[in-house]
């Protein structure tokens, strides 16, 4: 009895140091060598300024909307707390949101272990660790970590408030409910569908409805510390986006994925075979999770809940105003985790069957990572090969020009000494969102035509995607600044770096 008693106590020390170890390892590979990407470089080089650059760049009225960036400040202000600290390089800057996604594992577990038991709170921390999509953007320098932590919280917060006693310190876990959700907005604006959920799954029990009461103050609370960015900055922030921004109305196509987000990650292109097992297998946990719920009323539905009405609520909006963004969705993976967790402990449901989802599970996590790891191409190809390859070549009176700034910002980063300009997106395009007060803010600005970019040098380096120029071409026919820089340059030789391409042009008369 003495023995078993120490065996079980050293299992509920050791496994979640072992499980937490292993998933901070999993954030850390490649996470110095993997190439920077827009949005990240964006990260960095805005999270460097000012609290008040920050703020202007943010919610300067522009081009007929009342905001410049459709992102709250909270990660931005943490990040540049930290890069005082940590210093600004990409791997330090990536390494916060580790931090954070390794604690989204730890929080998850204790979610699990509080309300669905002991084993399923291990495997929910299992699931969690190697969950290919928690891991990518775990390792990214963006908001997305964050936001999946504040709704975690946010959801154990509200649980143990609906479960606990009022004699116990039920008021603690309403306090903790009401930052972590005030967080979970301040992170993304998108968080608010992932407190949907919650709200709707604290309203799905009787029990529970009896505090419908409590929930209702503890959510005017969370409205009352949101309520400067709610009026002041978010109506001119949905402007932005309104005015054409590069979201699309998601169709079939995004509700597939959303099947498999508990087992692979779309950051980069997958094969087609982890594509076949990530559908297979989102399909067979979506039925039996719901065939599983409906007969055995086991607490796995809640989780069901509160993962799929922010996926359903962000896709009907998205069908009048098109804001669904698949990387807001990480809390409803995290959430998802929880039920599939309970559904691969459930010993009713017969072996064979268990055994299926844990195998594919086991592939197509193998194989979603895989290619995380070692993917190199559009939009993070090797940028900081490509900045070592200029300034080794380029000379004085040289022009270095960037047909978008999805491939200048990533080199500024790498090459901060490297001179170069960028063509500015197409006023009122999908891709136009870099708004001029960010560009102020920033101190960087978007060059307006391609003869401004040149400025008569006589040997030019001009860099696009290959993703870009097909594109163009699809699209038009012909890539307008590749025939108007031919007209009067000749083309000398290309390099790639991945689909990176780096032209060195002269002009004709030189």
């Amino acid at each position: 009895m003495i023995a078993n008693s120490l065996v079980r106590r050293q299992f509920s020390i050791g496994a979640p140091i072992c499980v937490l170890c292993a998933a901070f390892c999993l954030r850390m590979v490649a996470l110095a060598t993997r190439p920077l990407w827009y949005d990240e470089a964006f990260a960095l080089l805005y999270a460097s300024l000012t609290p008040d650059k920050m703020w202007y760049g943010t919610i300067t009225p522009s081009g007929g909307a009342g905001a410049a960036d459709v992102h709250p400040l909270l990660y931005y202000s943490i990040l540049n707390v930290w890069m005082r600290l940590a210093g600004s390089t990409p791997f330090a800057a990536r390494y916060l949101s580790v931090i954070w996604g390794t604690l989204v594992v730890a929080v998850l577990w204790q979610t699990g272990q509080r309300f669905l038991g002991r084993r399923v709170g291990v495997w929910s921390g299992v699931l969690a660790a190697g969950s290919p999509f928690l891991v990518a953007y775990s390792q990214e320098a963006r908001m997305y970590a964050l936001l999946g932590l504040c709704a975690v919280c946010a959801a154990y917060g509200l649980l143990r408030a609906l479960e606990t006693q009022p004699a116990r310190g039920i008021g603690c876990w309403w306090m903790v409910y009401v930052v972590a959700a005030v967080g979970t907005l301040y992170a993304h604006n998108l968080g608010a569908f992932a407190l949907l959920g919650l709200n709707v799954l604290a309203l799905a029990r009787g029990t529970w409805r009896r505090r419908f009461l409590s929930l209702a103050l503890a959510d005017c609370a969370v409205l009352v510390l949101f309520a400067p960015w709610l009026i002041g900055v978010l109506p001119g922030q949905i402007g932005f986006v309104g005015r054409g921004y590069w979201l699309s109305e998601p169709g079939i196509e995004e509700l597939v994925r959303a099947l498999m987000l508990p087992v692979l990650t779309f950051y980069e292109p997958a094969p087609v075979w982890v594509l076949g097992v990530g559908l297979f297998a989102g399909l067979l946990v979506l039925v039996l999770s719901i065939l599983r719920s409906v007969r055995m009323r086991g607490r796995g539905w809640w989780f069901l809940i509160a993962a799929w009405v922010p996926v359903g609520a962000l896709f009907a909006v998205s069908q009048w105003r098109p804001v669904y963004l698949e990387r807001a969705l990480l809390p409803s993976a995290l959430f998802y985790l929880l039920t599939l967790a309970w559904l691969l402990m459930d010993a009713r449901l017969p072996r064979a069957i268990r055994a299926l989802v844990g195998v594919l599970l086991i592939v197509g996590y193998s194989g979603s990572l895989v290619q995380h790891f070692t993917y190199f191409g559009f939009p993070r190809p090797r940028f900081e090969q490509a900045v070592a390859f200029l300034e080794a070549e380029i000379q004085p009176g040289d022009r270095v020009v960037h047909t978008n700034k999805l491939t200048y910002f990533p080199m500024l980063v790498y090459g901060p000494q490297l001179d170069g300009v960028f063509l500015a997106d197409p006023a009122g395009a999908p891709q136009d969102t870099l708004a001029y007060p960010t560009q102020e803010a920033l101190g960087i600005f978007a060059t307006q035509t391609l003869d401004e970019a040149l400025e008569s040098a006589t040997r030019v380096w001009l860099i696009t995607f290959e993703r870009e120029i097909a594109e163009v071409e699809r699209s038009s026919g012909n890539h307008y600044v590749l025939e108007h820089i031919q007209a009067d340059y000749q083309l000398v030789d290309e390099w790639h770096f991945d689909d990176l391409i780096i032209g060195h042009y002269v002009w004709h008369g030189g």
